[in-house]
């Protein structure tokens, strides 16, 4: 009861901080980026507009807004809109401040579960390079949303490891709030669950079961007929100009089109992306299917496998390459040449989405190259302990 007071404490004290800070600090963060898609989503539900009520959003928003701003159609699902609801009740300029706040807490969070048992001041460095990886530093300027995902990923890792049923299927649910990159992640750790035989993991999944329930039948509460309405937005979205030929798109797919033909199409991308899943899955099976019950390493697989064959990735997506080095820290001493190749990136600008593309595929050839044989006793899982 000692410890819920202190972290209940700590997180009221945090959350002042944070508000205080939304409000009164002068950080220069844009708010009419990425934001603003889930910003206006949460203000209208909060004026009483279904959050894929697309016409009716686009009516309200254009009483609030310049008229030069697009809004986009929400292609998230509507869980995530009221786990931000809150943001709605904040000016917009103080909501972006703390959205990034909030971003870079998840973000500090998962460098932390990602690297367990190390002293603070080691802790404190991998959080800070976790924020200064090009990829966290696009995601928190335009205020996206892939946080949550990463964040599932090492809370499950960490959970699984400590045997912790509740913190298990918390990690599970938050790789759904963007299913696009946390799908796989999210189908591996609970097909994981379904063959450990572990008491923890039945209970980890009739968790995840009823979480699941519980955050779809709230889904009601964000949108009356939201199963059919969301897959409406997602066509809207898709729709969008740009979207289709996605030329922002920094996937191995998208990038291995744009070479060939010249040109981007994630339509076409897909169909390599199913050839890369194919080639990618038989040699990850091929040389890890021993290892597959070691629920880090079937995470950091399922990461890495993501970055290679979805063909919607955007720069700051690669965030979830942060996983896979982190486990290949005491590894390879390759992995840092990953994290340095997204910052020639940023030199190059729209141009350099490529060099994220080679990031993903070089991570691959390093786990690949790994030798199989069983962690040692320092190791977490996998991950590399400084005692």
């Amino acid at each position: 009861m000692k410890r819920l007071f202190i972290i209940l404490a700590l997180s009221f004290a945090a959350a002042g901080i944070s508000l205080a800070v939304s409000f009164f600090a002068p950080l220069p963060i844009p708010f009419y980026q990425d934001f603003s898609v889930m910003y206006f989503t949460d203000l209208g539900l909060l004026h009483g507009i279904s959050i894929y009520a697309y016409p009716a959003q686009l009516a309200f928003i254009k009483t609030l807004t310049p008229a030069s701003f697009t809004f986009h159609p929400n292609p998230y699902p509507p869980w995530y809109a009221l786990a931000t609801v809150f943001l709605g009740l904040l000016p917009i300029q103080a909501a972006a401040r703390m959205w990034f706040l909030i971003n870079l807490a998840l973000i500090s969070a998962t460098a932390w579960l990602l690297t367990p048992g190390w002293k603070v001041i080691p802790h404190i460095l991998a959080a800070l390079a976790a924020i200064m990886f090009i990829p966290t530093f696009g995601l928190l300027i335009v205020g996206q949303y892939s946080a949550p995902v990463l964040l599932g990923a090492a809370l499950f890792i960490k959970s699984t490891r400590e045997k912790s049923s509740a913190w298990t299927a918390a990690g599970l649910l938050l790789m759904t709030f963007k299913p696009h990159i946390g799908g796989i992640l999210f189908l591996a750790g609970f097909v994981w669950l379904v063959f450990e035989k572990a008491p923890f993991a039945r209970r980890a999944l009739i968790f995840t079961i009823f979480g699941g329930l519980f955050l779809a039948a709230a889904g009601f509460v964000a949108d009356p007929a939201w199963p059919l309405t969301y897959l409406q937005s997602l066509g809207r979205y898709r729709d969008i100009p740009g979207v289709q030929t996605c030329g922002l798109c920094a996937s191995l797919s998208v990038s291995l089109v744009r070479l060939v033909s010249g040109q981007s199409n994630t339509g076409v991308a897909a169909w390599v992306g199913l050839i890369l899943a194919a080639g990618a899955g038989i040699m990850l099976f091929w040389r890890f299917r021993a290892h597959l019950k070691d629920s880090a390493a079937l995470t950091v697989l399922s990461a890495t496998l993501t970055l290679l064959i979805d063909p919607y990735l955007l720069n700051y997506d690669y965030i979830l390459l942060l996983a896979p080095l982190f486990w290949l820290a005491r590894r390879d001493k390759l992995a840092a040449l990953v994290y340095v190749i997204p910052w020639a990136a940023l030199a190059l600008g729209r141009n350099g989405n490529g060099l994220l593309a080679l990031a993903g595929l070089v991570t691959f050839i390093l786990i690949l190259r790994q030798p199989i044989d069983a962690p040692s006793r320092e190791a977490y899982n996998g991950f590399i302990t400084i005692k």
